[in-house]
Parts: C-alpha cells; sequence; structure tokens
C-alpha cells in the first residue's frame, strides 16, 4: 500500500510538472483535473460496469465520499453505500484496488442526526456535537473521538467530513437545528474540536473542519438556497473565524467551505466560489496552507445558479484545491472536461493549481506513515 502511495505522490507531481514543461495531451489534462474532484457514486459494491468503476477507472478521480442514505432518491437506510461495517471495509479495500492511484475516501462522521456510520450496521452509536459542546468534558469527548476515529479506520474511510466549526445558531436548518454545532462559545468550539483533530491525527484519519468562512449566522438552509450573512469584517475575525483560526493553528489539513454571500467579502460570489474568500482571506490573510474543499456543489445553492459543473470550474480558479460533486457522474465528467480547457486555455493559474494537486498527493503521502 505504501509503494503504491508512493507511486501515486510522483504520478501527481509528474503530471504538475509536465503541464509546465510542455503542452500536455487532451488526456493528461483531463487526468489532472480529475484528481482534483470528490465524487458520490450509488451502489455498496464495485464492480466493472458500476458508477465508481467509471469515475477511478474512466475518469481517474482523486477522492470517494461516502454516504448511507440516497437522498436523491428512495431515502432509506442503506439506500446508498454503506450496508453493514463488513461490507464498508470490503467496499474501501475494493475501491482503493480498483484505482491506479490510492484514494481519498470520505465520509460525514460528525455523531448525532449527520453519522453515516450508523448503529443500524454495527456501529456505535456516537454523540451530537451540541451535547459534547454543553458538556465540555474533556474526557468525554476524547471518548467518543477514539470511537469515532477507530470506526472510520477499521472501515477504510480515511478522511473524515468532521467537526463542525460554526457557530450555534439554533434556527440554521441544516446546523443548528440538527445539533451539529459545539455551541455558541467559540472557546468552547475550539476546545472540543481540538480534541477530535487530535486524536483523528493519531489515528492518520485525515479529517475536513468545515463551513468556512462560517455557516452558523443564517436561517437558510443551503441545500435549498443561497443565504447572505451581513457581518462585518470585524464581526466575522470576532466570531465565525475563531475557531477556523485555532484549527488552523493546530494543523489542521482540510477545510470545507460554504456556499453563502458574504458581502463584506465578496459582494459577487458566494464563499465556496469566491477568490476573495478563498485565496486572499484563507490563504492570504490566515495563512492556511493545507487542502480546500468545498461543500456539494450539486446543492441548491449553487446548482440553481451556476450549473454544478460550472461551479467546479469557479471554485478552483477561485482557489479550491477540491470541488466536491456527490451525485452525478455526467456532472462530474463535465467538471472534468471544464477545468482540463480552462488549464488548456490558459484560464487559470498553473502554478496555483499545480500547487494544488501537491497539496493532495502530500495528504496521501501522510497517511501512508502510521
Amino acid at each position: 500500500m505504501k509503494r503504491k502511495l508512493f507511486l501515486s505522490l510522483a504520478a501527481v507531481l509528474m503530471a504538475a510538472f509536465a503541464i509546465k514543461a510542455q503542452i500536455p495531451s487532451d488526456e493528461q489534462l483531463r487526468r489532472y483535473a480529475a484528481q482534483m474532484l470528490m465524487v458520490g457514486f450509488k451502489g455498496n459494491t464495485v464492480d466493472a460496469e458500476s458508477d465508481a468503476a467509471r469515475y477511478i477507472r474512466d475518469l481517474k478521480v482523486g477522492s470517494i465520499v461516502l454516504f448511507d442514505i440516497d437522498l436523491t432518491g428512495t431515502a432509506k437506510l442503506g439506500s446508498r453505500n454503506i450496508t453493514s461495517h463488513q461490507q464498508l471495509a470490503k467496499l474501501t479495500a475494493d475501491l482503493q484496488a480498483f484505482a491506479d492511484y490510492p484514494l481519498l475516501i470520505a465520509a460525514d462522521q460528525e455523531g448525532g442526526r449527520v453519522q453515516r456510520l450508523k448503529p443500524a450496521y454495527g456501529y456505535e452509536k456516537l454523540p451530537e456535537a451540541e451535547y459534547l459542546g454543553n458538556l465540555d468534558n474533556r474526557d468525554t469527548t476524547k471518548h467518543y473521538a477514539r470511537l469515532m476515529t477507530e470506526q472510520l479506520a477499521s472501515s477504510g474511510v480515511n478522511l473524515n467530513l468532521a467537526p463542525v466549526l460554526d457557530v450555534l445558531n439554533p434556527e440554521c436548518p441544516p446546523i443548528g437545528k440538527l445539533h451539529r454545532s459545539f455551541g455558541s462559545d467559540a472557546d468552547v468550539i475550539v476546545r472540543q474540536a481540538g480534541i477530535q483533530i487530535d486524536e483523528m491525527h493519531r489515528r492518520h484519519i485525515l479529517n475536513v473542519v468545515k463551513h468556512f468562512p462560517g455557516h452558523g449566522g443564517t436561517n437558510v438552509d443551503t441545500h435549498k438556497s443561497l443565504p447572505t450573512i451581513t457581518l462585518s469584517m470585524e464581526e466575522l475575525e470576532a466570531g465565525p473565524l475563531v475557531p477556523f483560526y485555532a484549527a488552523i493553528e493546530a494543523g489542521v489539513k482540510s477545510i470545507m467551505t460554504t456556499h453563502i454571500m458574504f458581502p463584506a467579502l465578496d459582494k459577487e460570489y458566494p464563499g465556496t466560489l469566491s477568490g476573495a474568500v478563498l485565496s486572499a482571506l484563507l490563504r492570504g490573510k490566515m495563512r492556511y496552507g493545507g487542502i480546500i474543499i468545498t461543500d456539494c456543489l450539486e446543492m441548491g445553492a449553487i446548482a440553481s445558479r451556476y450549473g454544478a459543473a460550472e461551479a467546479a470550474l469557479l471554485a478552483a480558479k477561485a482557489g479550491a484545491d477540491m470541488p466536491l460533486m456527490s451525485h452525478s457522474y455526467n456532472e462530474a465528467a463535465r467538471a472534468a472536461e471544464l477545468i482540463s480547457r480552462a488549464i488548456e486555455r490558459g484560464e487559470m493559474n498553473m502554478p496555483e493549481h499545480n500547487a494544488a494537486l501537491g497539496r493532495i498527493a502530500g495528504a496521501k503521502e501522510w497517511l501512508s506513515m502510521q
């Protein structure tokens, strides 16, 4: 596995240098673009005709996200990718075996209402973040963080889309009403999230903190509509950004963006698609050097206004390393095509996007050091 991982790292970096040195072929460009993508698929097995195989074999994507419930279909337990602990471990092993390059395999294992590896599939229940924040007990949080990490590691999931760093707003549909925030006190969020990050890093599980620059301050669900948060820069610095500064200082390796308008930062584009948010603020002012992953670009806030594939290109141009597309193979393939054409036409800053591949490859190398 380690040998395969280092070969993958070398291949990715060689592709990046090739783009600098010469005009690559169309196929090389598509592979370069697809290595940036994180995609989801329907099915709990992998075979030559499955969507998973098309993503990995044909499109050459670099990362996969797994769900247990198919929210685009029956919405029943086990209707997407996960039916049992044993099945999931086999699925992730088969996905890795099918890939030329090692994959990042992600899931949302926050606890509470957002727990993809559920008791129904043989996993122990994890408490919601709000419960842990209210308790604010280091030993309790550490116990469940270790359990969470063991669940992921034993199932072949190497990237956890957690914890949530959003400051609590009880009326926020996807955050507060689902009890996904550690609370309204930024110091509590920092302490609680830090324990989870430390435990995941000890077991070499990557984690993604979310949703930058903060989702808590809205009553609108980004799965359906595009909200606006009218906080000033000073108010953002004093509130929603505090946990993210702390996570960056603690060495977090991945940050997920949010689909919200922040007029104090960018009057034209939402955070996910904004160079002012991703490049100027997160990379520049906050000095973040890890992976930037978008929230799913097929959510209503983005897809209904920009189109998912078109948004993937906008996000990449703004500074995102990893556009996330959870559902449609066709949209993901179009995204790879749009990004590759933009590279070919010189519309993208190549040193920065070569760096994006390097960050993704570096994360995969870090996973091998266990």
